[in-house]
């Protein structure tokens, strides 16, 4: 048919839709609120002997069990185990801290990055 103002507003508001769901679907899992869903491990400083490779939520929550004795079942966010991990090394005055050195494997760093595993 024929082009009239509605019909190319309706086209512009599908089109804005469809930008602002693509930016959000791209954004979301690089945000710090959200780093809880997306982050899939942690790799600390090659110092730490007891930490090696990139490790998931359950092979370091299995450490700080064995390190603290028994837990909650809780879920901890990343922030309070990184947090966890620095209180089992001594940070004295002249050792160097190991501990300052976590990167966090997020969402945007594994090799296959794929929505559909979080569904």
């Amino acid at each position: 048919g024929e082009i009239t103002f509605v019909k190319s507003m309706i086209i512009a508001a599908r089109l804005s839709t469809i930008a602002m769901a693509s930016t959000a679907i791209a954004v979301t899992p690089i945000l710090a609120n959200f780093e809880d869903f997306f982050v899939n491990g942690v790799k600390f400083s090659e110092e730490l002997q007891i930490f090696i490779g990139t490790l998931d939520k359950k092979r370091i929550l299995a450490v700080l069990e064995a390190y603290y004795g028994r837990t909650k079942k809780s879920t901890l966010s990343w922030n309070m185990i990184i947090e966890k991990v620095k209180g089992m090394f001594s940070h004295d005055d002249g050792y160097q801290d190991y501990t300052t050195d976590v990167r966090k494997v997020d969402f945007y760093g594994n090799d296959g990055v794929c929505m559909f595993k979080f569904f």
